[in-house]
């Protein structure tokens, strides 16, 4: 009761409720500071996660060697290995060139399996126009790709490839460049430009003929369940396949990415503590200037038998009741501009830079539930050294003062 009437008495010198105010808003400005900065990241970081196990799955297998043989034989062992696993599909991936009626540009061309790319990617569930491809010389083309090279559903495009393995009537270990021409059936949009930019997609026998690898393949993909450890997966199926195998889970194939934006988010947190940090000072302040103007109120307190510890515990409560109101209007604030952000994705993002094109919005309640135990502890803190002052002071001394 004796904190509210203190913090909320009308009093003649109003520079000191304009202090009051400054305090409780700048513990609300940091609190919804770093809700935002914090969700947006992990936003960030979350669709990144997405693009890429929606193109790669959660782990994948590759060989870092030759296509190999028999992929039959390597699905059946993965099963064995990882029996938790959800889908798998075999691939053959390979670097090429593609040219359509704006130029020439780089590519990686994926043969996949039509039948159960769907159980371990997201790839089918991600065309934007036209379908996948069903028969040979067939492709689906990533969106920046295809807007790069002028292409549209129902164009052709030139696949050339460097180098293949020598088809009949070659010496056995004989390569040679390789071009056809291929349909484009279907646009797809991977959710990150990375993909976007570079992949198309193929039948898996049209590829393996096209490059004249037979039966061949140069990689598996695995989705998990949630709750499965991916890099626990990746590093049993590596003891277990060993050379020419390697195994990467979704983390280990964008380390340097992840890296930084787990690096960024960091940073911009500690910095944005500062500005909770000045509003802490501002509530040592405001504490000072009150027990100033309140000391004829205290001493009175204190001559009808208020006792030291009451005294101290009174401030405190001021000062945490300070930071309380503030972090709740910074997360309340904080909270609703996630809510716009989310919902009318008004801030765009050029995607050759960031990734994806819009900022995303994930709020972690364990992360915003430090956020603000925090903020409240950092204005318990700073409330200490007025309130030993005001727990130390004399009854006189006030009176005198007053007088």
């Amino acid at each position: 009761m004796l904190a509210k009437r203190f913090l909320l008495s009308k009093s003649h010198d109003r520079f000191l409720s304009f202090i009051t105010g400054v305090s409780v808003s700048g513990v609300a400005l940091g609190v919804l500071a770093l809700t935002v900065v914090t969700s947006v990241i992990n936003g960030f970081e979350d669709e990144l996660r997405r693009a890429v196990t929606a193109v790669n799955g959660d782990v994948v297998l590759y060989t870092r060697g030759n296509p190999v043989n028999h992929p039959e034989t390597i699905l059946q062992r993965i099963r064995q290995i990882v029996p938790e696993a959800q889908g798998l599909t075999e691939s053959f991936v390979t670097e090429l060139m593609v040219s359509g009626s704006k130029g020439v540009a780089g590519a990686v061309l994926e043969g996949i399996n039509q039948d159960t790319v769907g159980e371990a990617t997201e790839v089918s569930h991600r065309l934007s126009e036209g379908r996948m491809p069903q028969k040979a010389n067939e492709v689906v083309v990533g969106k920046a790709l295809a807007e790069r090279l002028g292409l549209h559903v129902g164009d052709s495009m030139r696949l050339i490839a460097p180098m293949t393995a020598g088809g009949e009537g070659q010496k056995l270990g004989a390569y040679a460049p390789q071009a056809e021409e291929a349909l484009v059936t279907g646009i797809v949009q991977l959710g990150m430009y990375k993909y976007d930019s570079k992949f198309v997609y193929a039948t898996l026998a049209s590829v393996q003929h096209f490059l004249n690898q037979p039966e061949k393949v140069t990689s598996f993909r695995i989705r998990l369940p949630g709750n499965v450890d991916s890099g626990e997966v990746a590093s049993r199926l590596y003891q277990n396949f060993g050379y020419p195998f390697v195994s990467k889970n979704w983390a280990q194939l964008n380390r340097n990415l992840f890296y930084a934006v787990k690096l960024e988010k960091a940073v911009i947190t500690v910095i944005l503590t500062a500005i909770v940090l000045v509003a802490v000072f501002n509530v040592v302040s405001t504490l000072i200037m009150m027990i100033h103007e309140k000391a004829q109120a205290i001493a009175i307190l204190k001559a009808m038998g208020f006792r030291r510890g009451q005294g101290f515990g009174l401030f405190c409560l001021i000062g945490t009741g300070i930071g309380v109101v503030g972090t709740g209007l910074g997360l309340l604030g904080g909270l609703g501009l996630n809510e716009l952000i989310r919902k009318k994705r008004w801030i765009e993002l050029p995607a050759d830079i960031y990734h994806i094109n819009f900022l995303p919005v994930v709020e972690r309640w364990t992360e915003i539930a430090m956020i603000a135990g925090f903020s409240i502890f950092l204005c318990f803190l700073a409330t200490l050294v007025p309130a030993i002052r005001v727990s130390m002071k004399s009854p006189l001394d006030g009176l005198r003062n007053d007088s």
